[in-house]
Order: C-alpha cells, then structure tokens, then sequence
C-alpha cells in the first residue's frame, strides 16, 4: 500500500477513541504492576517502560496497532504504506508522550493538516491509516 490521494487518514476522533481503549489497557496493566512492585519510584518506571513496549510492540507487529487502533480499524504505517520497525514504532510513542509534555501541542497539528499527522507522526514519517473498508 502506498500513500497516495486515496489514502483514507484516521481523524482525531478515531484516534482518541482508539486512544481511550489502549488508556483502559494501560490501566489494567498499573493496576496488575501496582500489586506486584511496592515501591513508587520503581512503578512509575514500569509502567512507563510497559506503555512504551505495548505501543512498539504492536505497531511493529503484523497488526500494525494497538488493541485501541485495532478494534477502531487503525494502523500506523511509515511513508511507503509498510509496517514499521521496532525501533521506529519506539520512537513513534516517546515523540508522543514528549507531545503531552508541550501541553498536547503536537496533537493539535492533527486538525489542519490534510494528512492528519501529529508532531510525533511528522517527526518519526509515519501515517495512522483508516481501514475500516
């Protein structure tokens, strides 16, 4: 797949939803970490390094998604239309979270761009595509 004019981008609606899910996910996961690590400086770490191998892992793997983008029929692809590396899908989720430390600034450029790229998607090349048809 190429990315071209036919090329259907996921709007930030889709992606908030998809966001939501992988939110309950992460939830599920700092409660389960939560009961296993007692000391707070150590759970904070884990739970970071848990967000940032779920997205990696999954946006690299055959899925191409998260559950969260998964079940709303997203995938993130890089400027050829191809799956991503693990390291690049690792990159892709720390520009991410580096957006939320700009007071969600990076995800705002979703709303005017013709490509519905966020700042961690313009800086890592990758697209988050609708394939819901």
């Amino acid at each position: 797949m190429n990315i071209n004019s036919k090329t259907k981008f996921a709007t930030f609606p889709q992606r908030l939803f998809a966001f939501n899910i992988d939110f309950l996910v992460f939830l599920f996961g700092a409660v389960v970490l939560s009961l296993l690590i007692k000391d707070d400086g150590w759970f904070w770490g884990a739970v970071v390094c848990f967000v940032c191998i779920y997205h990696a892992a999954l946006e690299s793997s055959g899925w191409q998604a998260t559950l969260g983008k998964k079940y709303t029929h997203l995938q993130v692809v890089d400027e050829r239309g191809i799956r991503l590396s693990f390291l690049r899908a690792l990159l892709r989720i720390i520009t991410k979270y580096l957006s939320l430390l700009l007071f969600f600034g990076g995800f705002f450029m979703i709303y005017f761009r013709k490509d519905r790229k966020g700042l961690h998607d313009f800086l890592t090349k990758t697209y988050v595509v609708d394939r819901s048809n």
